[in-house]
């Protein structure tokens, strides 16, 4: 009897008190469990085989590409949002991008464009796009995941909800990062019959194929759920309803083509349009600036360590897997507690105060263990407590800024601090040269910066949500 009390109250606790929502929740949990173990397959593959097969060198550029690669795919997407439902919209871009995955992970094993051709070049032209499909997963699959539950979630669910979908994706981050990190082990260990590309093919192919989970988890999830509970915050809601019905209106050729047009430029319009959203940009603006260049350093530790690619592959999942797992335990012990108690503004301005101090930290003590450190506790703060809030405050917006605007936040806004992270890279080599300014020195003042203005807005942003929340109002909706 105590022991079924206590099982329900941990149900309770991490999946809601309505039968419904628990059902809900717990379908979305596999979804998380697909994604993330597909996202962190991706993001420690694209960079190994980009630098394996066109050379680290050339990552800050790509990054800068990156940007101006991805326009026609969020005009693309843009459109989708106009015409597919919330549900299909997941479907359609998860299921695509899952085969063209099983067509990358087929030409990973080519003999002259793959992995096993070990002269890297720059025209290489399999790593370019190989690291451009990887750089699209966060904001076309992850991204398109993350409005669908925002859409569906209101603000009372997410302080549950949220920490357990961030816990199935630290589950799912670990199992792949560990079965990855295994085989790997293997490979260098020569106690596999097969190639390093063969390997790599090998587990791409598998992260493709658990993808297609995702888009039979989601029209499962629309067929078992009544409508009711799939409407999210409420005024959005019905907000979102009238743009519909307004769309639907005949306006003839040209005034279709006008439509079309600027429903593809909205999310963007949604960003310059209102200081909320644009400060939602600024928070994962600076995380990627700090992200991006720290990970440059971190790369080229590993791969002048690693023996081989199976090597630094086995070296980068490693790192990864020890981030979900100390990412799992901030979430299990203090990300639901402290948000309660300290409240949403003040959680984060703890994310640029937190990331600031491990940074520091690094930048005092260097070397090849406290770079790996301070990327694993780096990265596991960010994953299990920053992103969760920082995709909570997409609750109480519109259809528009859950899913456009947030695809421009997630494609340009990444991409651009990426690329400004790559510059700094660029200059502060031949500053550095130069003799003007120490390594040290230039690292503290450019990072300085960018936790202060990070922590400003993190305050702004968080006292408007509060008060947003507190009085009903809708963001993306004039007055």
């Amino acid at each position: 009897m105590i022991l079924s009390g206590r099982l329900n109250s941990l149900i309770s606790a991490f999946f809601g008190e309505d039968p419904i929502e628990r059902k809900k929740i717990f379908v979305l949990v596999f979804s998380f469990f697909a994604t993330i173990g597909g996202y962190t397959v991706i993001k420690e593959l694209k960079d190994t085989v980009f630098i394996s097969v066109v050379g680290l060198d050339y990552q800050p550029k790509a990054k800068i590409m990156a940007i101006f690669l991805l326009i026609p795919l969020v005009f693309f997407y843009s459109r989708l949002v106009d015409v597919l439902h919330r549900y299909q919209l997941l479907v359609f871009m998860a299921t695509m991008y899952a085969l063209v995955g099983l067509v990358l992970a087929y030409l990973l094993g080519h003999p002259v464009i793959g992995l096993s051709n070990t002269d890297a070049a720059y025209n290489r032209v399999f790593g370019w796009v190989f690291y451009f499909f990887c750089e699209a997963y966060s904001p076309f699959v992850l991204s398109v995941l993350w409005s669908f539950v925002n859409s569906i979630t209101t603000p009372d669910s997410v302080k549950n909800g949220y920490i357990t979908l961030t816990i199935a994706s630290k589950i799912g981050g670990m199992a792949t990062a560990s079965l990855a990190w295994f085989l790997l082990k293997l490979q260098c260990s020569c106690s596999t019959y097969c190639s390093d590309a063969r390997m790599y093919q090998f587990i791409f192919t598998g992260m493709a194929l658990l993808l297609l989970a995702v888009p039979l988890l989601t029209l499962y999830l629309v067929r078992i759920i009544p409508h009711s509970h799939m409407q999210g915050y409420k005024k959005a809601y019905v907000h979102d309803k009238q743009e519909k019905k307004a769309q639907e209106a005949k306006l003839g050729f040209w005034g279709e083509v006008w439509r079309t047009a600027r429903g593809m430029l909205s999310g963007l319009w949604v960003i310059l349009r209102y200081p909320y959203v644009f400060g939602i940009f600024l928070m994962l603006f600076f995380w990627d600036i700090v992200n991006s260049t720290y990970n440059y350093m971190r790369l080229g530790v590993v791969r002048e360590a690693a023996k081989s690619v199976a090597g630094m592959g086995a070296d980068l999942f490693s790192q990864v897997f020890f981030m979900h797992l100390i990412g799992l335990v901030i979430v299990l012990v203090g990300t639901k507690t402290l948000v309660s108690f300290i409240g949403m503004r003040r959680s984060l301005v703890m994310i640029p105060l937190a990331i600031g101090s491990v940074i520091f930290t690094y930048l005092l003590s260097g070397g090849v263990l406290p770079i790996w450190i301070a990327f694993v506790i780096m990265r596991a703060f960010n994953y299990a407590f920053a992103y969760p809030l920082r995709e909570g405050l997409y609750i109480p917006t519109t259809k528009d800024t859950k899913f456009k605007a947030k695809s421009w936040i997630d494609s340009f806004g990444s991409k651009i601090a990426k690329a400004t992270g790559s510059t700094y890279i660029i200059l502060s080599q031949d500053i550095i040269a130069s003799g003007l300014i120490g390594a040290f020195s230039l690292s503290v003042v450019f990072y300085g910066i960018i936790i202060t203005f990070w922590v400003v807005v993190a305050g702004l942003l968080g006292k408007k949500y509060e008060r947003v929340v507190a009085n009903n109002e809708v963001i993306g909706v004039d007055a």
